[in-house]
């Protein structure tokens, strides 16, 4: 009987479990939301047939499966069914449509959605899928971070569809950050922070505690953080570094130099002027300010020092961005003259360049601080492998919130994102005896920085979801045009395929195929701005004439693309060399609102006055067919023009043959 009563019992359990299930699964949060899309889809249908698709549209879980992409299962599209439904652009969320990006919606096959929102795609329940419960291992990506998604997949530093994430990528280097961290492609990083053994004959104690207070205070460009440190520490530091050895030949430059007579002001000012250092520095703000703020500089380094190093700025930093500029002995006391005159602190007090008479047991307690502090991972050159001062970036990602030290920030969202937000903006407030600095980033900077570290995956995608734009040689050349290279920081400024810097927009890869030979040689000696909207920038080295030879030479040789001919004209038809017809077309194409020739003619775009003299007809026959293929951010149209067409415009151009001063007056007449 007991047997009787318990199968009895175990079977009426049985039928209330089957009979609660399909009514738990009937009453899932899902289901109502596709019976609004049903209903919503069915008003807004524009016709009974297609209204007729919403109202057949059977209710269950939808899935994105993708076993190429680690196996990732996506149940998002359950809930928000209009996701690829152009019916639903302006609809409520769950249902509106996605946005148009490069991806979607004809991607989300391939991508899924958490490759790029993050969240919990195996999830259909709300708070699990957008992972809004605390410490949820997968929680949604907010709006503003969208980008790291693209960065996940985009390995290079510029991805040209997500600015925020490339910008954040950029700042992690021009901080220095992968000096501390280690991180996947960053293993060579070295930071341009200047070499400290010349401390103690450049400078004086009472600057350099002013700059260990607080560097932006001192230098609104300096990329330095502020390590926030006390007055003792402060004291400290400055005995060490004053108490390191100066290398001899070092010393005694600068000791020779400050014997010597003082120059001439109004010719320093004037070669200052004609040297264009305000294309990478600034003065009371005014410049590029990719290099040191120069309106104080009088006041924070010595004359001789300064004498010294514009003789030869490498061997004091060898990793300086900064040009080799053939001046010669008179001309740099000139410009110190100048500094001392006029570029100087004249609220500062008169001993802040007076050397630091060092203690010595100050000094080692700064030696510990030194390393403590991790400033060698700056100023130190390259960590080894292994021994980066601060933890890996790597997987920063992907870190659960579970994972993270919050500290004493309760008031902080239990995220990776508001977790590196607030860590980046004010990083020792999680604990006391923290001792990464304090960067003066803006909420734009800190939420790009955000963007590039959530792009940091603990695994990398699969191999056929990397992308990487197609690498372009980067050839420095060996021997003599090297070390001309190399002097003159041509990097600096220039991109050689994917090297070099980004204050010029003129890339030097192509540069062999595009200028001629004589053009390049003159404007070596004496650079000028082919556009007259732009300022001068590039500055005037002094280069030698037998210099601007070898180097135009090389370039020609070196820096061509094989898809430019030398003579586009070469086995064409006599109409395809036709400039009347050139004319012609230059004249429909609406060309003179962009460029001038003579004076005539707009002035957004380079002068075409003196097109023969500068330009190989090849360049402009290939240019003009496809404008962008050179630069992504060429504003010239492409027009669609046949070969023809091409040619005649280009045998037009090349019957223009005024000097390049003429053009350039002409220029800058039409821009006044």
């Amino acid at each position: 009987m007991p047997l009787r009563r318990i199968f009895a019992l175990s079977s009426f359990a049985f039928l209330v479990v089957l009979a609660v299930s399909p009514v738990k699964n009937a009453l899932r949060p899902y289901r109502a939301i596709q019976e609004q899309y049903r209903h919503l889809g069915m008003t807004r249908a524009a016709s009974l047939k297609a209204a007729q698709v919403y109202a057949d549209r059977p209710m269950g879980i939808q899935q994105i499966w993708i076993p190429e992409f680690d196996n990732r299962v996506d149940r998002c599209t359950t809930c928000h069914l209009g996701a690829s439904d152009a019916a639903m652009t302006d609809a409520p969320e769950p249902f509106r449509q996605h946005p148009a990006t490069f991806h979607t919606p004809h991607d989300f096959g391939r991508f899924g959605c958490t490759s790029c929102h993050a969240g919990e795609g195996l999830a259909t329940s709300e708070g699990d899928a957008h992972g809004t419960t605390a410490d949820s291992p997968a929680p949604l990506r907010l709006a503003e971070y969208m980008e790291s998604g693209c960065g996940r997949c985009h390995q290079s530093d510029v991805v040209t569809e997500a600015p925020t994430l490339s910008f954040g990528r950029g700042l992690l280097t021009r901080a220095g950050c992968f000096a501390c961290h280690a991180a996947h492609g960053h293993e060579d990083f070295r930071s341009d922070a200047p070499p400290l053994d010349t401390i103690a004959v450049k400078t004086g104690g009472e600057w350099l505690r002013r700059w260990l207070s607080d560097p932006k205070a001192v230098d609104p460009n300096a990329s330095m953080p502020n390590f926030q440190l006390s007055k003792d520490d402060i004291g400290a530091l400055s005995h060490y570094l004053f108490s390191r050895p100066v290398p001899p030949a070092l010393q005694h430059a600068v000791e020779q130099a400050a014997l010597e007579p003082a120059g001439i002001s109004a010719n320093g000012k004037t070669l200052f002027a004609e040297s264009r250092c305000i294309s990478c520095h600034t003065v009371d703000g005014k410049g590029n300010g990719s290099a040191p703020e120069l309106g104080k500089i009088a006041s924070r380094a010595t004359p001789g020092w300064l004498i010294a190093f514009l003789r030869d700025p490498h061997a004091f930093n060898p990793q300086t961005r900064m040009p080799q500029y053939s001046f010669s002995d008179q001309e740099v006391r000139d410009l110190v003259a100048y500094f001392e005159d006029e570029l100087r602190d004249f609220d500062a007090p008169n001993n802040i360049l007076s050397p630091l008479p060092v203690n010595q047991t100050l000094a080692e307690g700064g030696g510990k601080l030194f390393k403590n502090y991790g400033c060698f991972s700056c100023h130190g050159g390259v960590a080894k492998e292994g021994e980066r001062f601060g933890p890996d970036l790597d997987g920063i990602g992907d870190r659960r919130a579970a994972s993270l030290d919050f500290g004493k920030r309760t008031d902080l969202p239990r995220t990776i994102d508001a977790w590196l937000a607030a860590k980046i903006n004010v990083p020792r407030s999680f604990a006391d005896g923290l001792k990464m600095p304090k960067f003066a980033f803006d909420a734009a900077q800190r939420r790009a920085i955000v963007t590039a570290l959530l792009s940091m995956p603990s695994k990398p995608v699969p191999e056929p979801y990397r992308y990487a734009p197609v690498q372009q040689a980067s050839l420095v050349p060996a021997g003599q045009i090297g070390e001309i290279v190399t002097r003159y920081r041509c990097l600096s400024c220039h991109q050689i395929g994917n090297r070099g810097g980004d204050i010029s927009t003129a890339p030097l890869t192509f540069e062999g195929s595009k200028v001629n030979h004589e053009w390049l040689v003159k404007y070596l000696a004496v650079p000028y701005s082919i556009r007259p909207i732009l300022p001068e920038r590039m500055p005037i080295l002094k280069i030698a004439p037998q210099e601007a030879e070898k180097l135009a030479t090389a370039i020609e040789t070196l820096y061509v693309d094989p898809a430019i001919p030398d003579d586009p004209f070469g086995g064409r038809p006599a109409s395809d060399h036709d400039p009347a017809e050139g004319a012609r077309l230059y004249t429909t194409l609406g060309c003179r609102s962009c460029h001038i020739i003579g004076s005539t003619g707009g002035y957004y775009g380079p002068p075409l006055t003196d097109t023969k003299a500068r330009l190989k007809p090849g360049w402009v026959y290939r240019f003009l067919m496809n404008p962008q293929r050179w630069r992504a951010d060429i504003r010239c149209p492409n027009y669609g023009l046949t070969d023809t067409d091409a040619l005649r415009l280009t045998a037009y151009l090349e019957t223009l043959t005024a000097s390049p001063a003429a053009a350039v007056r002409a220029g800058k007449e039409s821009a006044r």
